[in-house]
């Protein structure tokens, strides 16, 4: 996932927000970055990261995300951030979250080689195990969205998406998607599936390995947490990582007593569709109609 373009023109407001739980903070200090895949702000200075909604339904995100960390620390082999709440909590463009940043180096794909792939192979197969494994009623309890909700998410893309390329696409190309939909939304094998707490936004800069890249420190980026299906996980990891690597960590996934059967690997590469359609609307949110990032996740789409 490519580092989002840091934004200059709000730092004063930001520092003032954050300035009576960080008294020494100074605008000039700061570097601001729009989150992805989240409708969030992310502040970082020093040591520490911050997280600034920029709507309700990402202010109900941060909330979450704040209320089930706690519960995740010492379950999950890998670190995972803490985040401290604002005192502000009138108005939610100053309710933010914090964090101390956590150690590590992104698991980018060139650094992994012979001598740490079966290690780095573990240790992720073994963080989807765990997490997968996390009580789904007890998350449930924390104020995690439910899967009717997730269900409810796909539907509501199915209709943006379609919208957006309808104007774009071929009459044949429009119609396959469309039919894609279809059969996606329709198809009871997805949704009969026993769903699990999923990070839900797994990416290269969110895997955080030790200097020497021989295991995974810390896992960071879970303001897209909720109860889904597993698959969605797996489908952002081969994207990242390749297909090779993506299911031989399935795989060991797998060994270690989690489902990982064929019904696992065709929703996979269907998340890797559904994926492909939630691009084409994050380009048009991003940067509009006639940017050459919509031009690129149309391409990806085809």
């Amino acid at each position: 996932m490519p580092q989002a373009p840091a934004i200059t023109d709000r730092s004063q407001d930001i520092a003032f927000a954050l300035g009576a739980q960080f008294p020494d903070l100074a605008a000039a200090g700061l570097q601001l970055f729009e989150e992805p895949d989240a409708d969030l702000l992310r502040v970082e200075w020093d040591d520490w990261t911050a997280l600034f909604p920029q709507s309700e339904a990402a202010l109900t995100q941060l909330n979450t995300m704040s209320s089930v960390m706690p519960h995740l620390r010492g379950f999950l082999s890998p670190a995972v951030p803490i985040w401290e709440r604002s005192n502000d909590t009138a108005d939610w463009k100053r309710d933010w979250r914090a964090a101390r940043q956590t150690e590590g180096r992104p698991l980018r794909p060139d650094l992994i080689v012979e001598q740490n792939r079966e290690r780095l192979v573990r240790d992720l197969a073994s963080f989807f195990h765990e997490l997968h494994e996390f009580s789904v009623e007890r998350v449930r309890g924390l104020g995690a969205p439910s899967f009717r909700e997730w269900r409810d998410d796909h539907e509501a893309l199915s209709r943006r998406s379609l919208a957006i390329l309808r104007p774009l696409l071929s009459w044949s190309q429009i119609t396959w998607a469309r039919r894609w939909w279809s059969r996606f939304l329709e198809d009871d094998a997805i949704w009969t599936i026993e769903p699990t707490l999923v990070h839900g936004g797994i990416a290269v800069e969110r895997l955080l390995v030790d200097p020497l890249v021989q295991q995974l420190n810390a896992v960071t980026g879970w303001h897209g947490l909720r109860v889904a299906d597993p698959a969605i996980d797996f489908a952002r990891l081969v994207d990242a990582y390749g297909t090779e690597l993506g299911w031989r960590i399935v795989e060991h996934y797998g060994e270690l007593g989690s489902t990982a059967d064929a019904a696992l690997f065709r929703r996979i590469r269907l998340q890797q569709t559904v994926s492909r359609f939630r691009e084409v609307v994050q380009a048009v949110d991003r940067d509009g109609v006639e940017s050459e990032a919509l031009s690129e996740a149309i391409r990806r789409l085809r």
